[in-house]
């Protein structure tokens, strides 16, 4: 097993022009890949497909697929939209990643929030102390010049169009869903704090589901946006308004501002069971993660483990503790090390023995996380409110993206004028490991938009929010899709359990809850068992096979997939 970068043109400013970048060594993929068939009962299929969290920002996509927009253009489209109807985690105000296949190009697009020049340790550890939620927790926005520059280089319809549908739903009013008007109102203490907050998400109180929600000022900056690009963003007067938002205690400046750039990095990957997949590379944690556990999985020959057994949770369970130090304390931001230390980490994450030699998994007993690393103690967990999205075009061009405020609208602060909710990925920083604040860089995120690659033509688009556990969720889709042969309806439909490195304890799915007898087995094994989250992940996922496309949306969020042209 391996996991390689994928050759791709280097990063580009925001105004860079379309220059593909080939990935000559996917076109060498695993010989006899297997024969899975995820698009069956439960699956929306037809000629292209959109999923997303909310119906609107999916509508919004597949109308620019109907235009003749390709897979980058939608994506785009619905990312903007999904800041309008699901503010909570969609946003101009935040960040996130997007991995594509356009023809033989696979890129991984960077725009996580980079952290203000002016950040400090002090200041770092006192918004800690003060909750993670103050103007010193913004990162800068990176989610304007990221869908950027996905069209600069791959777009086909012109930018103004892709954020009309945005701006029509801010101007004219997005009808809030039963997910948005729960999240709202769980979110109500933290919303009331920020007057522009509690004037745009509670005037006269918590909205209903059904209610309209009139977003005037960011119908306002999405037009510069349409207008200008990021400069419509990144300067003027919607910049302007971010800074004195922020207040005295921001940390943010305008040269923050203006010298943000997405950046094209070179995706991991790592061949499984005969498929090859393709995720997020740093600041992605999350991509590491996962490609640590497929790596550990196959070693240990999970695929002969019976889907839903104890065998497999618990296998599951120990990779996953393991992959998780290396996502909390064992990755740096990029450019913090040399490139010869980070091929030389990269190198790390394929070898089996990396932990598997000196930690090994014993078939019939848990290893203790405080076994693994000292550093137990002084984990902090991560914020899970994340969205993601994924596409097929016509042409068998996919995205997956997935974007972020961190927590649930962000900071909880919101521009005065132009309505944007504000991030606080600054938070996401460590106190311990390599991840430890430091200016000016990207923070570390555990998103990992992933493509699974079954022979030349075929693949998977998969992805989730989640925090801590989107690795874990994208193995278990990845082992239910290639191991199990489930179709895509089946694999969203099927419990998830995570297993972080702290706290150590196995979670599962309220929701979707283990047998008792599976809890057993795992209690014996040493598991700390606890039914201790409602869901785990959210997958909105597609697929492109046999020349059709086929969405699924994960009931745990809600939201739609749907089709152009569905086959009768």
């Amino acid at each position: 097993m391996s996991v390689q970068p994928v050759p791709v043109a280097s990063g580009a400013p925001t105004t860079a022009q379309p220059v593909p970048a080939r990935a000559e060594s996917l076109l060498h993929l695993p010989e006899a890949p297997p024969k899975l068939s995820p698009l069956g009962p439960g699956v929306t299929m037809g000629r292209a497909v959109v999923t997303s969290v909310e119906p609107q920002a999916t509508d919004v996509g597949l109308r620019i697929l109907e235009a003749g927009g390709n897979a980058v253009d939608a994506a785009v489209a619905v990312a903007f939209a999904l800041a309008v109807t699901h503010p909570s985690a969609g946003n101009i105000g935040g960040g996130g990643f997007m991995v594509l296949r356009l023809g033989d190009v696979v890129e991984a697009i960077d725009f996580r929030e980079n952290a203000p020049a002016a950040l400090t340790e002090g200041a770092f550890r006192k918004m800690i102390a003060e909750g993670a939620e103050t103007p010193v927790s913004v990162g800068v926005p990176g989610t304007v010049a990221g869908l950027y520059l996905a069209h600069q280089r791959h777009g086909r319809l012109p930018w103004p169009q892709l954020v009309e549908g945005a701006l029509r739903l801010a101007r004219d009013g997005a009808v809030l869903g039963r997910r948005q008007h729960q999240v709202i109102g769980w979110s109500e203490p933290k919303l009331q704090a920020n007057r522009a907050a509690r004037r745009l998400f509670l005037p006269g109180g918590l909205p209903g589901a059904g209610a309209r929600l009139l977003q005037p000022g960011l119908a306002t900056a999405l037009e510069r946006i349409q207008k200008d690009g990021p400069a419509g963003f990144y300067a003027g007067e919607t910049a302007e308004d971010l800074l004195t938002s922020l207040g005295p205690t921001g940390l943010i400046t305008a040269a923050d501002l203006s010298s943000y750039r997405a950046v094209v990095r070179e995706p991991l990957f790592v061949d499984f069971a005969g498929v090859r997949v393709v995720t997020m590379p740093p600041p992605s944690g999350g991509g590491l993660a996962l490609v640590s556990m497929l790596t550990m999985l196959q070693s240990l020959r999970v695929g002969e483990t019976a889907p839903g057994s104890a065998a497999r949770y618990h296998l599951l369970a120990e990779v996953s503790r393991r992959a998780q130090i290396e996502r909390q304390l064992r990755i740096a931001p990029p450019g913090v090390e040399s490139p010869e230390v980070e091929a030389a980490e990269r190198e790390r994450w394929s070898r089996p023995d990396t932990w598997l030699g000196s930690h090994p998994v014993d078939p019939e007993k848990k290893t203790p996380s405080s076994v693994l690393d000292a550093r137990f103690a002084q984990i902090v967990a991560e914020a899970e409110h994340t969205t993601h999205l994924s596409v097929v075009d016509a042409e068998g061009g996919v995205v997956s993206c997935t974007v972020t405020l961190s927590a649930s609208f962000g900071s909880g602060i919101v521009t005065k004028k132009t309505g944007i909710v504000l991030n606080n990925s600054v938070a996401s920083f460590a106190t311990v490991g390599k991840n430890v604040p430091r200016p000016g860089v990207r923070t570390i995120s555990s998103m990992a938009p992933t493509l699974v690659f079954v022979g030349k033509s075929d693949v998977l688009v998969l992805g989730s929010p989640g925090g801590d556990t989107i690795p874990g969720t994208i193995a278990q889709l990845i082992l239910g899709l290639v191991s199990d042969r489930q179709t895509l309806a089946e694999v969203v439909q099927a419990p998830r359990i995570f297993q972080p490195f702290a706290p150590d304890e196995l979670s599962f799915e309220r929701s979707h809850p283990l047998p008792q007898a599976i809890i057993k087995e795992l209690d014996r094994r040493g598991h700390r068992v606890r039914a201790n989250r409602t869901s785990i992940g959210a997958a909105n996922i597609a697929a492109y096979f046999g020349g059709r496309a086929g969405g699924v949306h994960d009931e745990r969020e809600g939201g739609e997939a749907r089709a152009l042209e569905a086959p009768e």
